[in-house]
């Protein structure tokens, strides 16, 4: 063989001609990957062919996963389990994605998609520097500062919450709870609104303040968890830091019903406030520290709270694998396309992290199923208002945070993504 002609009889003896695959190599490609998998899929290629892939299980959201392959170079991608830039190829528009979402996660599992190793090295560069102020602000606010009439649309309307949810019923996906838009606290049924409220009303109970103890949030969003504290207990002033200016505009209009004398919400890094607190609380931030960034966010909590007292600590982590968290499609594409600079720790991590610098750890509640229905809930409510979210980010960005959420409410009830709220002293 010579070697010119190499690469053309190889594409023969792989069904690979000039320009990408066969589509008949595709299909079975795909007829054999899910052959076990549990849930239908359904696809059509870019020669108008369709056919069903999978099984027949009932999935608690009521439809099938539907793809278009738009190209050749589509079916490639998945031939070469290529996730990442499948997944690129959404956001273009050359493939199609529709119905069941939620299987994206489940089949990156089942079909081991993978990122390729060029992916890799640029992504472990990119989020190995450490988080400090300026970056903070610049990744905070890029994920938190669109446009607000699209967090809008699909965010609780109570606080505007953008972090994990307490359910009442967390293990009931019904889509009709999803999103049904409630008041809060006084709901008669398990609302997102209400959720939310108990999210933070959970925090203010276990501060349990004596009359006149401060409290501070540590990445406050839009003040929900200020709001609920003046309204539940005896605080004397309560203070929130977040980098975000629609968080705090918005969140100062929330809060303009409580005496003035009684709260901060500021723009901001928590860093520059040197005041002693009695009590601190965040609910989320701490994934905004970055890889390196676990031990001297504890540092700054623990310097800026009196011994004795409480500090609730909630935040998203992983489980332990023997793969960098980096390695993962999804960790990576909402890195680049959605959430740049977060990072997820162990559970492990975080209490050596808490324990070994001066935090005694009381109590400890996994919330990963409150998670799960919480971003399906946001997944909901933005999917079923299309058109606005389109309007405010554009079809490319609105593609983005779709996988991004329903792919993680996904992650969440395979137990491959977590969420724990940590209850401390200062000790």
């Amino acid at each position: 063989m010579h070697l010119s002609n190499a690469p053309a009889r190889l594409g023969r003896l792989l069904g690979v001609h000039r320009g990408g695959p066969s589509a008949q190599r595709v299909r079975a490609f795909l007829e054999a990957m899910l052959a076990e998998f549990p849930w239908r899929v359904g696809i059509t290629d870019w020669t108008g062919d369709s056919y069903t892939a999978g099984g027949d299980a009932a999935h608690w959201c009521g439809h099938d996963l539907h793809m278009t392959l738009g190209s050749p170079a589509a079916g490639q991608d998945l031939l070469d389990l290529d996730g990442m830039r499948f997944l690129e190829r959404f956001l273009e528009g050359e493939v199609d994605l529709e119905g069941n979402l939620y299987l994206l996660s489940e089949i990156r599992e089942h079909g081991r998609l993978s990122l390729k190793p060029w992916h890799i090295a640029a992504r472990l560069l990119r989020n190995a520097a450490f988080q400090g102020m300026r970056r903070s602000s610049v990744n905070v606010r890029s994920h938190y500062d669109i446009a607000q009439e699209a967090l809008d649309v699909y965010l609780d309307q109570s606080y505007l919450s953008y972090s994990c949810a307490i359910w009442e019923h967390p293990h009931d996906l019904r889509q009709p709870d999803l999103v049904t838009v409630g008041t809060g606290e006084h709901d008669g049924f398990d609302s997102l609104e209400k959720a939310q409220w108990r999210k933070f009303r959970d925090a203010a109970d276990y501060i349990a303040p004596k009359e006149g103890e401060t409290l501070l949030d540590v990445g406050c969003g839009y003040g929900g968890q200020l709001a609920v504290a003046l309204d539940s207990h005896p605080f004397g002033v309560v203070v929130g830091w977040t980098h975000s200016r629609n968080q705090v505009a918005r969140g100062r209009l929330m809060l303009a019903d409580h005496d003035r004398e009684r709260w901060e919400l500021n723009q901001g890094d928590y860093r520059s406030d040197d005041r002693l607190y009695d009590h601190i609380t965040s609910t989320g931030m701490v994934s905004h520290v970055g890889p390196r960034g676990l031990v001297p966010y504890v540092r700054n909590v623990r310097k800026r709270i009196r011994t004795g007292g409480r500090y609730l600590h909630h935040s998203l982590m992983t489980p332990w694998q023997p793969l960098p968290l980096d390695f993962s499609v999804g960790v990576a594409f909402n890195k680049k396309y959605v959430w740049p600079g977060f990072h997820w720790f162990t559970l492990a991590q975080h209490v050596r992290a808490l324990e070994r610098n001066g935090f005694h750890v009381v109590r400890v509640r996994s919330l990963t199923h409150h998670y799960a229905k919480t971003t399906a809930a946001w997944y909901e409510r933005m999917t079923a208002r299309r058109n606005a979210m389109v309007a405010n980010l554009g079809e490319p960005t609105f593609r983005a945070w779709q996988v991004y959420l329903a792919g993680i409410t996904g992650t969440f009830l395979m137990k491959r993504t977590h969420v724990y709220r940590l209850y401390c002293e200062a000790v």
